[in-house]
């Protein structure tokens, strides 16, 4: 599994190491199972390694029938969307294994129009069991996300989803709404931090997803601009759940939005969460 990892992978940090060395430095590459010692995972995240190719280590998944594998990290190694796609499909339904973890922050899915690729990887069999999807860092668009709706929709156990550091402005933010109302949505974490999103795409987000979503306990809106009407918007959904006894979130993180110290009072307030109040709800 390491050669064939090895042959698909450019070294961008020196010419002469190579992942060897990232795994005689205890970096965890190939993850196995403590109990059965069965390949689990593969890890390159953070390993400063170009990923060009990942068609010959699924190769090798199929061929051994490894049918252990969950977890799936290429953050950061710009692997293109059409060559995991690739790879992905050659895992047949015999091979029964069942991708939870994907981790593809930093690839720049957006700006290599991956998005296609990346929708119709979503909605693989493979996938289906899909609980935590990082795609933060990869310059998608409003219309990326928009692209991607149905998919995200349509994946009724994922629970945590990375999409901090993108470009989603409110047309991003009203795709994700309409994603959180979906009947299927069993989202727990939701991470929007920095993807300049205004009032309006926070009215969207509030208005169209969190007022009848039943799932959410964790929502990231840090270093946006909804400022005080967004956190009104945000506000009034909450407090409406409260009458009806539906409210399911618990943390609400909107600090760097712009609010003034009424708007982020009575937001906490309506959060239910005192130290919100008096941290990260207030800007100045």
């Amino acid at each position: 599994l390491q050669r064939k990892l090895n042959h698909g992978i450019i070294d961008i940090s020196s010419s002469d190491e190579s992942v060897g060395y990232w795994n005689r430095h205890n970096q965890e590459l190939v993850m196995l199972s403590p109990d059965n010692n069965e390949l689990i995972g593969v890890n390159l995240g953070g390993l400063m390694v170009r990923l060009v190719n990942c068609v010959p280590f699924f190769q090798v998944i199929e061929d051994e029938k490894l049918n252990c594998l969950t977890t799936v990290n290429f953050g950061g190694t710009d692997i293109g969307m059409d060559n995991l796609l690739e790879g992905v499909k050659l895992l047949s339904k015999d091979t029964k294994a069942s991708i939870k973890e994907l981790y593809l922050g930093g690839c720049g899915i957006g700006c290599r129009r991956g998005t296609s690729h990346l929708k119709e990887l979503l909605q693989l069999q493979l996938l289906t069991n899909l609980e935590t999807l990082d795609l933060r860092y990869n310059d998608l668009t409003g219309k990326d996300l928009l692209d991607l709706e149905t998919a995200l929709s349509s994946t009724s156990n994922l629970k945590i989803l990375h999409l901090e550091g993108n470009y989603g402005k409110c047309e991003g933010a009203a795709a994700i709404g309409n994603v959180l109302s979906a009947p299927e949505s069993n989202l727990k974490e939701l991470y929007l931090g920095a993807n300049q999103i205004g009032s309006e795409g926070a009215k969207s987000l509030a208005e169209q997803g969190l007022r009848n979503n039943k799932s959410l306990h964790k929502l990231y809106l840090e270093g946006n601009s909804i400022g005080d009407e967004g956190a009104i918007a945000l506000r009034d959904v909450l407090l409406d759940q409260s009458l009806r006894q539906c409210k399911v979130l618990e943390h609400l993180y909107v600090d760097n939005n712009g609010l003034g110290k009424e708007a982020a009072t009575t937001l906490g307030r309506a959060v239910n969460s005192e130290s919100m109040i008096d941290g990260s709800l207030l800007d100045g």
